[in-house]
């Protein structure tokens, strides 16, 4: 991927050391836990992907603003598919993973949340939150697990993984009868780099003017439908990296501005639910009670922060410790649900 503006190209040291750097490591300053631009269009990147086509409907780019209720979906392939090819790239087929309510117990169009793998942008894949995602369907929500592209070696920043967050949502709401999704309870969330590509999928997007196209933005891949917003109406974020621009290196702040969320959000940000370790040395505590802080002063939605005292990055995987953090995300995650009304709030 070329790099985003024309500065000085950063210097090159091992992808791990990358990782540290940008995203603060262990001797960036931590915040006591307590109870959060627009971007510069770049030169053109590598050649883009072609998003999957279909009849999309308009949907309203602020999340509190009214979204065109669906029609009831027909069973249909889509809706009784495990996965399905949301996007053709020059490299892959992308694909998003289902978990499907009991359609008995839980009839009609179903709130969706879909959820971006971690991995520092480089490494993973989305059997990571299958386990999130099943455990979302026995609660009847349709759990989603989504595929995007890594950043390769020579990659400074991860643009395409960007988009193809952003191109997911708005596959999700393309096709949302179809799916059996109800398109005015659409989610995101994810852990770590996936928790970032949720949040970037959320901000950074120019509010529609009428009788204009809207406006095309570098965080865009350039055949996604425009017109279809990518905005969740609710996040779910696990240790996620909301704030790229302080880092001194590798990759130059003006840049790093581009795809940090805490810079981009403004008052369209949805209703947020952030899980946090207070000893996370990869992404510092201080980054998340920022962006709870930001997001108050420009009347964003409401950021729910869950701290777990003493727990570093990662905390919340399934297979951590004796399984209690992850219980308790999930438990987090569903009463969530439960106050935005898209599920029962009976135990």
């Amino acid at each position: 991927m070329k790099r985003l503006l024309s500065d000085p190209p950063p210097r090159r040291r091992g992808w791990r050391s990358w990782i540290a750097a940008l995203l603060g490591g262990a001797g960036a300053a931590q915040a006591a836990p307590e109870t959060p631009v627009a971007p510069t269009p770049p030169p053109a990147t590598r050649a883009p992907a072609n998003a999957a086509s279909a009849p999309a409907p308009v949907v309203a780019a602020s999340a509190s603003a009214p979204v065109p209720a669906a029609a009831p979906a027909a069973a249909s392939a889509l809706s009784r598919a495990s996965v399905v090819i949301y996007k053709t790239t020059p490299d892959a087929k992308l694909k998003l993973h289902f978990a499907r309510p009991e359609p008995d117990q839980f009839p009609g169009l179903r709130p969706c949340v879909v959820f971006f793998h971690g991995g520092a942008w480089r490494s993973g894949d989305p059997k990571q939150f299958m386990v999130y995602a099943q455990k979302l369907a026995e609660v009847g929500v349709i759990g989603i697990s989504a595929q995007y592209r890594l950043m390769r070696d020579g990659d400074d920043l991860p643009l395409h993984a960007v988009q193809d967050a952003r191109s997911v949502m708005r596959y999700l709401r393309a096709k949302a009868a179809q799916l059996g999704c109800d398109v005015q309870r659409i989610g995101a969330g994810g852990g770590s780099s996936g928790a970032h590509l949720a949040a970037m999928a959320a901000v950074g997007n120019a509010p529609p003017v009428a009788g204009k196209p809207a406006a095309a933005s570098v965080l865009d891949d350039p055949t996604d439908d425009l017109s279809i917003s990518p905005r969740p109406q609710a996040l779910f974020l696990m240790n996620p990296p909301l704030n790229l621009e302080r880092y001194d290196r590798p990759v130059p702040v003006e840049q790093r501005r581009q795809l940090s969320p805490t810079v981009l959000m403004d008052a369209t940000l949805p209703p947020t639910w952030i899980f946090h370790g207070t000893a996370d040395k990869v992404v510092p505590f201080s980054q998340v009670t920022e962006f709870r802080d930001r997001a108050r002063a420009v009347g964003g939605g409401e950021v729910t922060l869950q701290a777990f005292p003493g727990r570093n990055h990662g905390f919340f995987n399934a297979k951590r410790g004796d399984g209690g953090d992850f219980d308790a995300t999930v438990t987090g995650i569903v009463n969530g649900l439960k106050k935005l009304g898209w599920i029962d709030a009976k135990p």
